[in-house]
């Protein structure tokens, strides 16, 4: 997109756009097929890849030893606090940015919209979004996987806000289906594969209060991705998600 580009040094307001969605929604393989030029990506997961294999761990977390585990996650903190830095000079330069923002939860996101807006930033929202057995596969097929149950969460989260993301960024939106896959949830498959399964999570033992306390917040969360695989969304092809987005890097 070099004309995108030459245009964007001529417009007076500097781009902020948001990349969202649930986990295994493709939205690094997205963001690359958008070959944006002249933006500065905000996303804590590229430089905390780089840190753990710089350092020889790697990102097979399946693998890591309990000393490994804690090694990790102190390089989480420092890719948090240099993604953060990076943010910060990339706002106060007024340059274009990327934000890697899942949208799970929409307060910090919609907070960051307003912050950016007040700046003098024009905002758009470019989601990506998957059936929720798509989201789970996907995940577990990574060396870098998420528990099912974080997974499941977050998926609920970020189609609980569609909405929300609809009225405040209207028309500067997309959301694009990125699979061929029904959205339909079965919770029966669900606990199949992920709690009695080959991708069972072995966790800490919990006593029978945490067990009952536990299958009813799974029954719960059950029932809201039943409800919310039915909602009624105006997906975007990929073609009309860049026309969209061409028009607002040139508003």
């Amino acid at each position: 997109m070099k004309l995108l580009s030459i245009l964007l040094e001529a417009v007076t307001s500097p781009k902020a756009i948001f990349l969202a969605g649930p986990s295994g929604a493709g939205k690094t393989t997205m963001l690359k097929q958008l070959n944006l030029q002249g933006f500065e990506t905000i996303n804590v997961d590229d430089t905390y890849e780089e840190l753990l294999k710089t350092s020889g761990l790697g990102t097979d977390f399946k693998k890591f030893t309990p000393d490994q585990i804690a090694q990790a996650a102190k390089f989480m903190s420092q890719a948090r606090t240099a993604t953060k830095e990076k943010e910060e000079e990339t706002i106060s330069n007024l340059k274009n940015i990327i934000i890697d923002a899942p949208g799970a939860a929409s307060s910090p996101l919609l907070k960051k919209k307003q912050e950016l807006e007040s700046l003098g930033y024009d905002t758009f929202m470019f989601m990506t979004v998957v059936p929720p057995m798509v989201s789970l596969d996907r995940n577990s097929k990574r060396d870098r996987s998420l528990p099912p149950t974080a997974v499941i969460k977050n998926w609920e989260g970020v189609f609980k806000n569609i909405p929300t993301y609809i009225s405040e960024f209207n028309p500067n939106i997309a959301i694009i289906n990125n699979s061929e896959e029904n959205f339909e949830f079965n919770p029966e498959e669900y606990i199949a594969r992920y709690v009695e399964g080959e991708d069972k999570v072995v966790g800490k033992l919990k006593t029978p209060e945490e067990i009952v306390k536990k299958e009813k917040e799974m029954d719960m969360l059950f029932k809201n991705v039943q409800q919310l695989v039915k909602q009624k969304i105006d997906f975007d092809t990929l073609s009309s998600a860049k026309s969209k987005l061409n028009n607002f890097l040139t508003q």
